[in-house]
This record gives C-alpha cells, sequence and structure tokens, in this order.
C-alpha cells in the first residue's frame, strides 16, 4: 500500500491549530498557557483534558489519552490515519495524493464518481433554488418561507430545488462530462419502461441533501410541490455511498455540539431537525423516517451515549421509538423520550410556540423505562391480569438487556411496586428470557461509559519512559543514544516511538513533538508521548546522570533477555543432544557472561 508523502502529512499537522480544532468538538478554556476541558472520550465532572498549544499536543489526565491534532481526529472521528489526515487536509486546503492502492481501487472510482455526480446535482438544485426565477422555484421559496426557512438557513443546509421538466438534470450532468452510469448508480436518473433513454428522479421538489460525516453528499430527499406529484416525500435509492440506516440528516452540522452538549436529539423528518436547528437547538439530527438502526446508534455513540428521542405523535412515530428501545439498551445508550400532543411534531411545536416552549418540553422528558411502560399501559388493561403480564413480560425484555445487574434490580423493583407483585416473581421470570436475542449484533464497544486508561504502557517500563522523555527535552541525547543502543534494545512497545527518534535524528538534528508524532500512527504510542510531553521536566533531574544510567539498565535488562533466552536454547539442544549446537550456544553464553 503508498503511503502519503511525510511533506504532506506535515504540512497538513502544520496548518491545522489543535486549539481550533479540538474546539469544535469541546468548549475549551485557557488555563495559564494551556485550555482545558471535559475529556469527550470518558465521562468526568472536572476538566483533566489539556491542550497544549505550544506543543500543539493534547493529553488527558483522567484516561490517559493524548497526540496531536490527527491522533484527536482519528478518536473522535473514529477515522484510520490516512482518512484522519484526509479529513483535515480538505479543511486547511492541502491536496492529499491518492495512493498506488487507491488509485487502482475499482471500488473507491466508482464511490468517487458518484460523490461527484452528487456535488454537482446539489449545485444544480441549490442555484436553481437561489437564482431561479420561474413559477415553480418561486413557489418552492415560498414554501420554505412559510415553513420558517430563511436564505441563510436554505445555504447553510444546501437546500435546493429539481425543477419539474423531466431531463433537466440529466442535461446539466451530461453537459459537464458525467456519463450516464454514474448519474443512474447514483440514483440520480431512472431508465424509462419500455423505452430508450432515462428521466430525472427528482422533479418539481425541494430538495433536501444528505451528508456524509464528512460533509459529502451522498444522496438527496425530496419534497414534492403540488398535489398530483405522487409521493410527498422520495430519497434517493440505496447505493455504494449511501444506506439509508447508516446515516443521519444533519449530524456532519451538529456532531461538535452533540459532543460539547453531551447528547443528541433525535427526530424523524428532515423539517423536524431544520426548524429546531434554525433556532438554536444545535445538538439535533434526523433519523430520516425509521425506527434507529444499530448503525446508526453507534454512529451517535461517537460523540455522545446520551439521547433524547422525539418522534412524530402519529401511530408510525411511536412505534418507531418502541422498535428502537432495545436497541438503545442493547447499545448502552442513556435515553430519554419527549412526548408532544397528537399531530404535533418538533417542526409545528416551535413554530407555534417557540424555541423557549420546546427546550421546557425538553426538560419533561421521560426514562426510556416510564415511557414504554406508558405506551404499553395505553394498549393493555392493568386492571387484568392478562394485561398486566403482556405488560411485564414486554417490560422485562427491555430491563434484561441491560448489562448493569443493579439497574436490572431497581427496574425489576419498580415495575414491581407499579403493580403490586413480588418482585422476586418477575427477578424469576426475567431470568427465563435471552438476554441477548439470537441473530443480534453484539453491540459496539466504544470508549464514551468509563475512564479505561489507553495502554500506553503495555510494555514499556519506567527506565524507558525516562530515556524517551529525556529525549523528548532535548532531541541532542538521540544522537548519544544511537552510538550505545539499537531499537531492538528496548521493548517492542517502545520500539515504535525510538525508531522513530532514530529516523528524525538521522534528518535533522533538531526535530519537534510534531515532527515525531506524524511518524506514528497508534494511539497508545501517541498517547505516551503526549503524557511525556505534558510531565514537568524537572522530573528529570540531572540529565547526564539519567542519560547514563538509563543507558546501562536498558542495556543491562537487554543483556539479562538474551542470557535467558540462551539458557532455555542450551536446554532444548541438551535434550535433543544436538552436541555441536551445544557447543555453539555455550560459547556464546560465556562471552555474554565476560561481558557482564
Amino acid at each position: 500500500m503508498g503511503l502519503i508523502p511525510n511533506d504532506i502529512i506535515t504540512a497538513v499537522i502544520d496548518r491545522s491549530d489543535i486549539v481550533e480544532t479540538i474546539g469544535q468538538y469541546i468548549a475549551l478554556k485557557k488555563a495559564g498557557r494551556n485550555f482545558k476541558g471535559l475529556c469527550p472520550f470518558h465521562h468526568e465532572k472536572t476538566p483533566s483534558f489539556v491542550v497544549n498549544p505550544d506543543k500543539q499536543i493534547f493529553h488527558c489526565f483522567g484516561c490517559g489519552t493524548g497526540g496531536n491534532v490527527v491522533g484527536f481526529v482519528m478518536r473522535q472521528e473514529r477515522l484510520e490515519f490516512p482518512e484522519a489526515l484526509r479529513f483535515l487536509a480538505a479543511k486547511v486546503g492541502v491536496t492529499v495524493p491518492e495512493t498506488a492502492a487507491d488509485a487502482q481501487s475499482p471500488s473507491k472510482k466508482i464511490r468517487d464518481d458518484m460523490i461527484k455526480a452528487n456535488e454537482l446535482a446539489l449545485q444544480f438544485f441549490h442555484q436553481t433554488l437561489l437564482t431561479g426565477r420561474d413559477q415553480g422555484t418561486e413557489a418552492a421559496r415560498d414554501y420554505l418561507k412559510n415553513r420558517g426557512i430563511n436564505l441563510d438557513a436554505a445555504k447553510q443546509f444546501q437546500l435546493g430545488f429539481a425543477p419539474g421538466d423531466w431531463d433537466g438534470l440529466l442535461k446539466h450532468l451530461t453537459s459537464k462530462g458525467l456519463g450516464l452510469e454514474v448519474m443512474q448508480q447514483a440514483g440520480l436518473i431512472i431508465a424509462r419502461e419500455n423505452k430508450s433513454g432515462f428521466y430525472d428522479r427528482f422533479r418539481n421538489r425541494v430538495m433536501f441533501p444528505i451528508f456524509d460525516l464528512q460533509s459529502r453528499p451522498v444522496a438527496f430527499g425530496g419534497r414534492a410541490l403540488g398535489g398530483d406529484a405522487g409521493a410527498k416525500y422520495i430519497n434517493s435509492p440505496e447505493t455504494p455511498v449511501y444506506t439509508k440506516g447508516r446515516h443521519l440528516f444533519g449530524l456532519h452540522l451538529t456532531k461538535a455540539a452533540a459532543g460539547k452538549m453531551d447528547r443528541l436529539i433525535v427526530v424523524e423528518g428532515y423539517m423536524d431537525m431544520v426548524t429546531p436547528f434554525t433556532h438554536g437547538v444545535t445538538n439535533i439530527a434526523a433519523s430520516l423516517g425509521t425506527a434507529l438502526t444499530v448503525e446508526q446508534i453507534r454512529l451517535i455513540r461517537r460523540y455522545t451515549p446520551n439521547v433524547t428521542m422525539l418522534f412524530d405523535t402519529d401511530p408510525a412515530g411511536q412505534s418507531a421509538i418502541i422498535r428502537s428501545l432495545d436497541l438503545l439498551v442493547d447499545e448502552e445508550m442513556n435515553t430519554q423520550v419527549v412526548k408532544l400532543k397528537a399531530d404535533e411534531d418538533p417542526d409545528s411545536f416551535i413554530r407555534s410556540f417557540g424555541v423557549e416552549a420546546f427546550h421546557e418540553r425538553l426538560g419533561q422528558a421521560q426514562s426510556l423505562f416510564d415511557y414504554k411502560l406508558d405506551w404499553l399501559e395505553a394498549r393493555h388493561d392493568a386492571h387484568t391480569v392478562e394485561g398486566r403480564s403482556k405488560i411485564c413480560q414486554e417490560m422485562l425484555n427491555t430491563i434484561v438487556r441491560h448489562k448493569n445487574e443493579v439497574v436490572k434490580f431497581e427496574l425489576t423493583k419498580e415495575l414491581a411496586q407499579r403493580f403490586a407483585i413480588p418482585q422476586q416473581v418477575l427477578l424469576d421470570q426475567a431470568k427465563k428470557l435471552p438476554a441477548w436475542p439470537a441473530g443480534r449484533p453484539r453491540p459496539y464497544s466504544a470508549p464514551v461509559p468509563v475512564a479505561v486508561p489507553v495502554p500506553a504502557a503495555s510494555g514499556i517500563n519506567k527506565t524507558e519512559e525516562m530515556l524517551l522523555a529525556l529525549f523528548l527535552s532535548d532531541p541532542s541525547w538521540v544522537a548519544q543514544a544511537r552510538d550505545v543502543l539499537s531499537p531492538g534494545d528496548f521493548s517492542v512497545a517502545a520500539r515504535d516511538i525510538v525508531e522513530a527518534m532514530w529516523r528524525l535524528g538521522l534528518e535533522a538534528s533538531e526535530w519537534s513533538a510534531n515532527d515525531l508524532l506524524s511518524l506514528i500512527h497508534d494511539a497508545p504510542s501517541q498517547a505516551l508521548v503526549a503524557r511525556l510531553l505534558s510531565q514537568d521536566e524537572k522530573k528529570l533531574g540531572d540529565p547526564k546522570k539519567a542519560f547514563r544510567d538509563c543507558v546501562a539498565k536498558i542495556q543491562k535488562s537487554h543483556t539479562d533477555k538474551h542470557r535467558d533466552r540462551l539458557r532455555q536454547a542450551i536446554a532444548m539442544a541438551e535434550a535433543q543432544k544436538n552436541t555441536s549446537l551445544i557447543h555453539e550456544l555455550r560459547e556464546e553464553f560465556n562471552a555474554l557472561m565476560r561481558l557482564k
């Protein structure tokens, strides 16, 4: 696989200010020369997450994670190093060349072509909405105006209008050099039945582009104008770049706010998301009219484990919430549900009562347990034995999914008190139920719920840590260390860092922490470097003495390990009665002992 050139990596990192980048995800406050905030990777009440603008690193003293700006994006956005680098490069105007593997990948070319087709379609729809003068475009602008969507909001969401022509988009894309096959694969045009040729999928519709987390258009939703336009909403079909159950409308704009506020409000439709957002509710996204899928929940969990469900009050909306609840428990999400009155949805509620009333209603959210219980009691007669039995059975099906035994106990106690049933009866019944339905995927283990230290110390001892800290404080020590040590003298866990330092030392007499971190792509090593850089250099004491002591200990450790391996090899050779090998190994062993 081809590698991204180091000068490109360096350019992206140099142009990406770490304070500005991280500040888009969490609230940072100045603390001396540094900035502090609540760690986005574990729950904490007292900020222990520190960003150092001078060294361009971050380090959490609570969970141990750390690194440079690329490392942060990798962890926050769940991206591999090349993807994270391209993510940042797009923001700072650096072009990252394709690797050889990328260039030769047919699937990547297809995806890139579809993204390009969607980008051109988006520009066509958006410019038509903004500048069109025909009756249809005027009607589209009037529709948005009547829904409270002004020009700024239309630009922010890149809303558009698909003209009523049968082939308006097709002609436009053809003029841009796009082939019919790509247009069809992207779901933008449809082949005519029993005839040759194609026609536009979206006609006479207000267009809502759907973006992935990298702000690339992957699909569209179209809202009909006029009574004879067929379905009220039609959406792009699933394509290699778009799967309905794996995207959330608007999340590309609100993911940072969701992380900062540690909660995402999930609504149902496009306008249910757009209207609250334009009124200042910035931690919101739409599920696109479906019950949440496992993939969508795991997408949310990248930014927060806390969800508020706010779907329409019609049977379809409430049914979608109920279908989502068990999955939310499976994925260990903390879930609240907000009820609106009949015929209300988030869009109409804000337009009728205002955003303050909307926030008040959010404050009245129910727990997942209470919401499902109320929903079941509205459908089964709790005054009958049969009704109570059905309610309890459905509630237990959800309760047993909780991993925390204390939570299970408390919820069964609450259910028992609600229906005056002995708790032990419910506990016995719960034991008969499977905690995990067959065929359901296991939940994703995200780093959000608890502060688990990053395994930076996986095999690296204190002596190695001290020597690495010495190298970081003064890179000139690397040249001296190279004369008496090799990367093989270090533990496997430290070797990548040492090899990167050796390489930098050969290329230049001076190098920065960012130079080093640009060569280290795994999270544990980045976290260790960030932690060492965050330490007080005074702890090193006399640098010359520290260097001599560390080198001596590492050499002795390497010699001791080599001696132990020789002893094992000699024992094995003796067991095999291999005289010549025994003699050779004993000579090497004796020579090693003389060095000692």
